[in-house]
């Protein structure tokens, strides 16, 4: 039976975790402790410095959206997203009754700040700013062309929690910032959300929306707890049976069946409709699982720079575009680029690795481009890269020969005609 290499399930989620998400299965009277959703917020804010106030939720769309309307930015408004990101970036925009505005990216698969000044109107209320794959975005330049304007910087670190641009921790550049603890980020709660803000009148602002804010139920708190360890199930049957139809496969199938547990992207984002769930406030439940990993963050960043280093080492094929080497970044997903790209992804699933696909349609997953207001024409960089991308592993649980492995699948399968 081949081993499995996901990028995706639970990647981050250790024995520990595993064993806190059961006990806390067992203990519903703590799901809905709002002291350990304080102590979370602050570890998070004293790992940015005693200026900073953090205010947790229950999803990062969740913080977006709470940001967008503390600033009443809805109707008749513009907000500058890129054209390379996950459907909940337009969709927290268009929540708002705002409209989204797609800019291109650069070859760090972050806002191109050339394109960003010239999409500027006098309707643009702010810009969010992704910090793609734990890839510093350029702020310099980004601040260069919104200079003089009564634009709001955000910043989206659903992917970058710990990385640095010249020497200063993403989060910290813009006016406000917002984070992930989804499943497969950085560090897992597997819901979870983060807003990070110095300004005091923005804080209280912001503060006193989200405590106006209604807990998720104690059914979806059930089924978030439940993730890890029915994951700690699936994945080491995930391959065990004939060709596709596997053990593992099905107990995830009838899990997902009969909900109890949720997938990361509910049905009607897709469509660009809200979830009764979102937003909520953060469950004491969910908060606990992210306060034990973040004090793991700084073992885990440094692990992925490693498996990160031996990608830049190994992985050497006129074939495939590697990433530019950016100083500060955490790498939490390895990007390349290759015209093979759909080849390997098969490939590879074939020898039990499951790859990432952020981002292989540039906005995603979306059923439609025009219920988010996207024309890929506007974004040619970005409708080309999701054409080409791979995402490899970093997570804390791969071992640099499973590393090694998955180098030398994709290398067989380029040399494959």
């Amino acid at each position: 039976m081949l081993k499995t290499i996901s990028i995706s399930h639970s990647p981050n989620a250790q024995k520990d975790d595993i064993l806190l998400a059961l006990k806390l299965l067992f203990s519903p009277i703590s799901w809905f402790n709002f002291r350990e959703t304080e102590k979370l917020e602050r570890e998070f804010a004293s790992y940015f410095g005693k200026e900073y106030k953090a205010l947790a939720v229950n999803s990062a769309r969740s913080a977006e959206y709470l940001i967008l309307k503390s600033q009443n930015i809805g109707q008749g408004d513009e907000v500058i997203v890129q054209g390379f990101t996950c459907v909940a970036v337009p969709n927290s925009v268009l929540w708002n009754s705002a409209k989204p505005v797609y800019v291109d990216v650069d070859n760090t698969f972050n806002i191109e700040a050339t394109d960003l000044k010239r999409k500027i109107t006098k309707k643009t209320k702010a810009v969010i700013v992704q910090h793609s794959f734990g890839i510093p975005a350029n702020i310099t330049k980004i601040k260069n062309a919104v200079a003089n304007k009564k634009i709001l910087i955000i910043e989206d670190c659903a992917l970058s929690l710990g990385a640095k641009y010249n020497g200063k921790k993403v989060g910290t550049l813009g006016d406000i910032s917002f984070f992930s603890f989804g499943r497969d980020k950085v560090i897992s709660g597997v819901f979870g959300g983060m807003i990070l803000v110095k300004d005091r009148k923005l804080y209280e602002r912001i503060k006193e929306i989200r405590d106006d804010l209604d807990y998720p139920s104690w059914r979806w708190v059930f089924q978030q707890l439940m993730h890890p360890l029915v994951l700690s199930l699936v994945l080491p049957l995930y391959n065990f049976g004939y060709k596709k139809v596997t053990l593992g496969k099905i107990i995830l199938f009838l899990f997902q069946k009969f909900r109890f547990i949720t997938k990361s992207i509910y049905e009607e984002e897709k469509y660009a409709r809200k979830p009764s769930v979102f937003p909520k406030k953060l469950p004491g439940g969910l908060a606990t699982l992210a306060f034990n990993q973040i004090k793991k963050l700084d073992e885990f960043n440094i692990h992925r720079k490693k498996i990160s280093e031996l990608y830049f080492r190994i992985l050497k094929d006129k074939r495939v575009i590697l990433p530019p080497k950016i100083s500060g970044a955490i790498w939490m997903r390895f990007p390349i680029l290759t015209k093979k790209a759909t080849d390997i992804f098969n490939y590879a699933k074939s020898k039990g690795i499951l790859l990432g696909d952020w981002y292989r349609s540039p906005i995603m997953p979306v059923k439609n481009y025009n219920l988010v207001k996207f024309n890929p024409n506007s974004c040619p960089t970005s409708a080309k890269y999701s054409q080409m991308i791979i995402n490899l592993p970093t997570y804390p649980n791969l071992s640099k020969n499973d590393a090694r492995f998955i180098v030398k699948t994709i290398k067989k399968c380029l040399h494959t005609k």
